[in-house]
């Protein structure tokens, strides 16, 4: 089974150096800089190739690693090989397998495999043996094998759900770091010393996470809604400014949490969750 890569950013380096390191065969990589190709190569001890035609015609299994927009081209790029039997994956989270369909008539099935899991370098094929990948697409009997060898933890999903399933994860990761960086305005607001903010508010993000492994996400809440706490509530939407509404409508998801607990009495509820509809209005 030989494995080629068109594309050679961080999520392509990892991941062919993860399957490197399970004993797969990397072939190589193409890209349009030859020279990030080359660092992918002696990354993964491959080769690196000028064209794609060499990765298409001598691999069994051909993984698309470069950004969304491009995904569809390089497909359409493919029509003219023989691609009889051949196994194409993307990693994109937002894009489904349907990108293929053109490629069907050809004998090529394809699929997306993506990981739930940063990648901030490429080092980052250290750890994901403990990541789940989500794979959609048409007969993935095809390709169980090759999933069950690389030995990673996958979910099947429908290929009409990726979109959502996609800002299921923006809002995991991404939009985490969003929101560190609104608390870190409003301490700096609050005559924090700025180098001394991230430093400060890392153990109480960590400890949040932390509290979700141990105790599941509904169980991790704490805070000022889930008590009950309706006048300091009330003292953050008055002294937060532009981010009042974002305060809000996250509140009303901790408010649900909370009513799911049974923690608040009807009355607490009620105050509450007017406190909250008013600053979205």
């Amino acid at each position: 089974m030989k494995i080629g890569f068109i594309g050679a950013g961080k999520v392509g380096c990892a991941f062919g150096r993860y399957l490197k390191e399970h004993g797969l065969e990397v072939y190589g990589y193409f890209s349009r800089s030859f020279e990030s190709a080359k660092r992918a190569a002696e990354f993964t001890a491959s080769t690196a190739y000028f064209s794609i035609d060499d990765i298409v015609e001598k691999c069994e299994f051909i993984f698309i690693t470069t950004s969304d927009d491009v995904i569809a081209q390089i497909v359409s790029s493919l029509k003219h090989f023989n691609l009889q039997d051949k196994k194409l994956f993307h990693m994109s989270g937002s894009l489904s397998s349907d990108v293929f369909s053109e490629l069907e008539a050809s004998g090529a099935f394809g699929y997306s495999l993506h990981p739930i899991f940063p990648f901030p370098d490429r080092e980052v094929y250290k750890n994901l043996k403990d990541a789940y990948f989500t794979v959609e697409g048409r007969n993935i009997e095809l390709i169980r094998g090759f999933l069950e060898k690389i030995s990673i933890n996958y979910i099947e999903i429908p290929s009409n759900s990726k979109a959502k399933y996609h800002s299921a994860m923006v809002f995991a990761s991404n939009y985490i770091v969003a929101l560190a960086k609104i608390s870190k305005k409003l301490l700096k607001e609050c005559c924090f010393p700025e180098d001394k903010i991230e430093e400060a508010i890392y153990p109480l993000m960590a400890s949040a996470v932390e509290n979700i492994k141990q105790r599941g996400i509904e169980g991790a809440l704490t805070g000022p809604i889930v008590r009950g706490d309706v006048g300091t509530v009330e003292k953050h939407i008055q002294s937060i400014g532009e981010y009042r509404k974002i305060y809000s409508m996250l509140g009303e998801v901790a408010l649900s949490i909370a009513l799911e607990k049974g923690n608040l009495d009807e009355k607490t509820v009620e105050k509450l969750f007017n406190i909250l509809r008013e600053e979205q209005i």
